[in-house]
């Protein structure tokens, strides 16, 4: 029952992306129909001139059968080709609804789905598994209406033929469907494991290509070869096995026509020598049973291709079904384009990233509570896996608090849309990711409209001007896959430059500062203050010393803020941040 439920609900997704291509759908149709009716014609005028032939030689009404039969079959030609062109165009339009639902629903996917995926796994999705849908649907599904239109065409013919040749064309026919019907089940199983098994493969494709430099520096290409290969075996096998079916399927088709043929000639032959068929009748039928018998060949490809289908949608809708970002509220007290800094504020947050009441998991927070006002430097500084980062991560909205509220500018932040919510922020990850593209696509990344002079200034102020200025194509200048081109400590300057060219009202950074040296590290701290001076800060931080002048810094351990206060004061006051400090060689 459950299946049936699922089958039905993927049917209906299957239906929903051939909305928006109604006029070329109808137009792939209507070819479809006259083309069949075109080759229904032909055995009826081949039925007159053999009749008449057979009657006064071919006279001249018979050489205008001829000339008729030779313009269907032209008609027929010429129809096959538009409607080939119009299932590609529609097949085209299709993919393009089902990747444009998918990575709509990709790119809102709540930020623990990413934590839980792999990446090379949802691009197969929007790749391979679309594709495979628009086969099934413009050139397996649809090219079959044709077919059933000329079938139920021929079956009315040969009904009206001969009743005794009719049952028996049939009932072969209809015994081969049943094969195919059957096979068709195991096709679909088949399909799911293939697409599933391509999404590894191309995970760890992913996963090697982007992780290639550490895997060359510690001499494991040979083993990483092993594993990527191994999910290519997976994939071929898989492939295997759907085609250890699929490949019946047109055999099937040609197996039937020529058991078809076989029995009408058998039975047909007897029947004209006995008088209850005429010969041309007999010719008729014989052309109806091909008209019968050859689509099903289409019909036997679209059940295969419908299993295909119907795998590759279960891999599409599982992502579409899982619930994206929670939009808040309609917002309308939202501050539009207020400028200036904020204040933030956590009241008694409870998160954890696995299972509620774990209280031991990395990065849980428990109870905490703090405020920093308007323009204030707010400093996390604490041991690794305390939970610093996941403050950040919760002012910016990638997961929801489990208790408590966040608030930014006296409004909770569960009640702002996420894009709201982000317009009053910038972030800078620990990592410092640079995307492929340029460093003006770089630097304009969150701030598209900000001018070229605005991007020179963030450089200069970050000591960027000359790095760029020395290559020919300034800010076009390509900065590779996860900026390649650029050492660390630059791509770090980088994301920073982006984020304060974007004039944030409150800018979050976590370790921005981890691959500079001292003497860059001063100049990026004296860029945030002086670019950053009209909006509040948060700073998580290891080396204490980067973040000795904040306004207030909070030591975070195993979740809870366990003290307060400006250095100084924590020195005297926190065995934890008098540790961190004297590790650091800040105090004696």
């Amino acid at each position: 029952m459950a299946d049936e439920r699922r089958q039905g609900t993927v049917l209906k997704d299957a239906v929903q992306l051939l909305r928006g291509t109604r006029g070329n759908l109808t137009a792939a149709v209507i070819v479809s129909l006259l083309g069949a009716a075109a080759s229904l014609g032909l055995p009826l005028i081949v039925n007159r001139i053999v009749a008449d032939a057979g009657s006064d030689g071919l006279g001249e009404t018979a050489s205008t059968y001829a000339f008729l039969a030779c313009g269907l079959l032209l008609a027929a030609g010429l129809l096959g080709a538009l409607q080939q062109y119009l299932l590609h165009r529609l097949g085209e339009n299709v993919v393009f609804n089902a990747r444009r639902r998918l990575i709509r629903a990709l790119l809102r996917l709540p930020m623990h789905e990413f934590d839980q995926r792999r990446t090379g796994d949802l691009v197969s999705r929007v790749s391979s598994d679309t594709t495979a849908v628009r086969f099934a649907l413009s050139q397996g599904i649809l090219a079959g209406v044709g077919g059933v239109a000329t079938m139920v065409g021929a079956i009315v013919a040969l009904a009206l033929l001969d009743l005794v040749l009719f049952a028996v064309t049939v009932g072969i026919s209809l015994a081969f469907v049943l094969i195919t019907i059957v096979m068709a089940i195991a096709v679909r199983r088949a399909s799911t494991s293939l697409q599933a098994t391509v999404g590894r493969m191309t995970a760890a494709v992913d996963r090697a290509v982007t992780g290639i430099r550490t895997i060359r520096a510690g001499n494991m290409t040979r083993r990483e070869e092993e594993v990527v290969i191994g999910t290519a075996r997976e994939a071929r096998d898989a492939g295997i096995r759907v085609a250890r079916i699929t490949s019946a399927l047109e055999p099937m088709s040609m197996l039937a026509l020529q058991v078809a043929v076989l029995a009408v000639i058998g039975v047909g032959g007897y029947r004209v020598a006995s008088g209850d068929l005429s010969v041309a009748d007999m010719v008729s039928f014989l052309m109806y049973v091909f008209l019968l018998v050859a689509p099903l060949g289409q019909i036997f490809s679209a059940i295969g291709t419908l299993g295909t289908a119907l795998g590759a949608l279960d891999r599409i809708r599982e992502i579409q079904a899982i619930p994206g970002e929670s939009p808040g509220d309609s917002d309308r007290a939202g501050q539009g384009a207020a400028r200036g800094p904020i204040s933030v504020r956590f009241d008694n947050v409870d998160f954890n990233y696995n299972a509620p009441g774990k209280s031991h998991t990395a990065g849980a927070l428990h109870a905490v509570s703090f405020e920093a006002l308007p323009g204030q430097s707010l400093a996390l500084v604490g041991p690794s896996g305390a939970g610093k980062s996941t403050i950040l991560s919760l002012l910016v909205r990638f997961y929801e608090p489990s208790s408590g509220s966040v608030v930014l500018d006296g409004r909770d932040i569960s009640q702002l849309s996420p894009e709201r919510a982000r317009e009053r922020v910038a972030y800078v990850e620990q990592d410092a990711p640079v995307l492929p593209g340029t460093i003006r696509d770089n630097l304009k990344l969150i701030s598209p409209d900000a001018s070229d002079d605005a991007c020179w200034d963030v450089l200069d102020a970050l000591e960027l001007r000359e790095l760029v200025e020395a290559h020919r194509d300034g800010l076009d200048t390509l900065v590779g896959e996860h900026g390649v081109t650029l050492s660390g400590g630059e791509r770090q300057r980088l994301a920073i430059g982006r984020a304060l060219l974007a004039q944030p009202r409150l800018l979050l950074l976590d370790e921005t500062t981890a691959n500079l040296d001292a003497r860059t590290e001063t100049v990026v701290r004296g860029a945030i203050r002086q670019l950053s001076s009209e909006c509040t800060s948060v700073t998580v931080a290891h080396r204490l010393a980067t973040v000795m002048d904040a306004d207030r810094i909070l030591v975070i351990d195993g979740g809870s803020v366990v003290a307060s206060g400006v250095h100084a004061e924590l020195v005297e006051t926190s065995p934890l941040y008098r540790e961190l400090a004297r590790s650091q060689l800040l105090v004696t």
